[in-house]
């Protein structure tokens, strides 16, 4: 018991003994230690070597040598018994740093650290022990990051005149960003914005509203907080610009251009009409000559109507014989009709409409997209109800949509395959059994047959001159004249115009024929 009392006594004593003992050994050396006396400044990415020497000048290769930050372990890198020590190396520093040991034996103990970051910036202890003699320096690290030269941006007008943005990134410490005209006066500017990113990095941006009063050659200069060398860019506008810095002056300009615009196309829409009817009457005034001097042949005494340009029942004398004159007053109301039809061709527009296929009249070897814009065959039969408006044998199939009358056109696009065909089909046209495509079935197409390009007509196909079959073709509908119409997207002009038809009242459906292995796609 009166050991145990001892020996614990003994334990709590020799505590502040040892401490004592330890810090009385460690006292002050007869060498001191030398850092630089300003900081060391380096760009990321390079390699920086931060200076430190022993003073008088003697071999350390026998002492100590420890570099490290906030405290003494983990180290930045340390050097004892004549090697480098890495058991307690801070993390962010290991591989990348060096004692430089070829200035050792004149007792400089200088530390390279490779690939310097951010995060690299800050105070340094260069710590050198000798047996029981010990020194130390402190060298201050400044890391910097030359950003990108400036990027000048005209954005729009505001307040009489034109908003210009500066921007430039990647830079360390926050630097300075100044506008400059061309005598290198300081112009004020709207606003600032600074962020900074994730790894550290400053970017900035400065707005100026720059108007016509103030200098039209202006710099945007962008100075760092520790390098001389800064970057500018500089740019000149020039009058016209701020012409246009008033909003009304542009909404004026653009309803008088727009007015201008309708009028000329007014103009010559009428003049279009005009010409079209000059040509009807001359084309009626030598028809009605025509069928008069045929009517009149071998009565000498019977002269020719006054006024040849007639097309009007009052028009024509009375002594023409009455058949004569109601077939005349038919016909002119005929190509009346005509001419109007044509004009409306100038004055109605044709419509391009989005064609969705009907899964319903598709054949089952035909499988369609899930938007019902493009038709793949592969020949597998799908587990499809049977309708009486699907087609078999044949690998047709119709677009939902049909039309009774106006001009509308859609697009085909052939993504892959061999023999195809598109075009427009009646509602009432044969679903079972052989088809024939042709106009008489109700069908008018084009397309790749036995590897040839035609037009399905009757009796026999029209070979059309295209070389290949193309790979886009826009097919034209116009109810009312009955034309159907197909043009090369890819050449950029007509492929064939089938005979005027007379759809009879029919819905006239989009329709497409695929041959194996063929993939259509309806556009847009």
């Amino acid at each position: 018991m009166v050991f145990g009392c001892h020996l614990q006594c003994s334990l709590l004593a020799f505590i502040p003994y040892s401490l004592v003992f330890h810090v009385c050994e460690l006292q002050s050396a007869t060498f001191s230690v030398k850092g630089p006396p300003d900081p060391v400044a380096m760009a990321v990415g390079q390699d920086v070597v931060l200076p430190c020497h022993v003073s008088p000048a003697q071999s350390v290769q026998d002492m100590e040598v420890t570099w490290f930050r906030e405290q003494f372990t983990p180290f930045v890198h340390r050097y004892k018994e004549r090697q480098d020590q890495y058991g307690d190396q801070m993390v962010q520093y290991q591989g990348r740093t060096e004692l430089l040991k070829d200035g050792l034996t004149n007792g400089s103990v200088d530390l390279r650290i490779f690939r310097v970051q951010l995060s690299d910036k800050g105070l340094y202890t260069c710590f050198v022990r000798s047996g029981s003699e010990y020194d130390e320096a402190v060298v201050e690290l400044k890391v910097t990051a030359s950003g990108s030269a400036p990027r000048i941006v005209l954005e729009h007008y505001q307040d009489g005149g034109i908003r210009v943005a500066c921007r430039s990134g990647g830079w360390f410490p926050q630097p300075q960003v100044l506008w400059q005209d061309h005598c290198g006066q300081h112009l004020p500017s709207l606003s600032e914005n600074i962020t900074q990113d994730e790894s550290g990095l400053f970017a900035m941006e400065s707005i100026l509203i720059l108007t016509r009063s103030a200098s039209q050659e202006v710099a945007c200069v962008v100075r760092p907080a520790l390098q001389s060398q800064e970057k500018e860019s500089s740019f000149y506008i020039s009058d016209p610009f701020f012409q246009n810095a008033h909003p009304w002056k542009i909404g004026l300009g653009v309803v008088l251009v727009a007015v201008l615009s309708l009028f000329i196309i007014a103009v010559y829409l009428f003049r279009r009409k005009g010409q079209h009817e000059k040509q009807c009457k001359q084309q009626h005034c030598g028809t009605v000559l025509l069928k008069l001097g045929f009517a009149l042949l071998g009565s000498a005494e019977v002269q020719p109507p006054a006024q040849a340009d007639g097309c009007r029942r009052g028009d024509i004398q009375a002594d023409i014989p009455q058949p004569i004159c109601d077939d005349l007053h038919a016909f002119c109301f005929a190509e009346r009709q005509a001419e109007e039809l044509e004009w409306r061709r100038y004055a109605v527009p044709i419509e391009n409409v989005a064609v969705v296929l009907d899964s319903d009249t598709a054949h089952c070897d035909l499988v369609l997209s899930d938007d019902c814009k493009s038709v793949k065959r592969e020949d597998k039969l799908q587990n499809v109800p049977s309708l009486p408006q699907r087609f078999d044998p044949w690998r047709c199939v119709l677009g939902c949509e049909g039309y009774t009358s106006g001009r509308y056109y859609w697009e085909v696009e052939v993504v892959d395959g061999g023999g195809w065909a598109v075009g427009v089909s009646r509602e009432d046209v044969k679903r079972k059994g052989e088809i024939q495509f042709s106009p008489e079935e109700g069908i008018w197409a084009v397309g790749n047959w036995a590897g040839k390009f035609k037009a399905f007509t009757s009796p026999e196909h029209t070979l059309l001159h295209e070389s290949q079959a193309p790979t886009r073709v826009r097919v034209s509908l116009d109810y009312e004249v009955g034309r159907v119409t197909f043009f090369s997207v890819d050449e950029k002009n007509s492929i064939f115009t089938f005979p005027l038809a007379s759809f009879d009242g029919f819905r006239v459906h989009p329709w497409v024929w695929l041959g194996p292995g063929t993939w259509l796609k309806m556009c847009p």
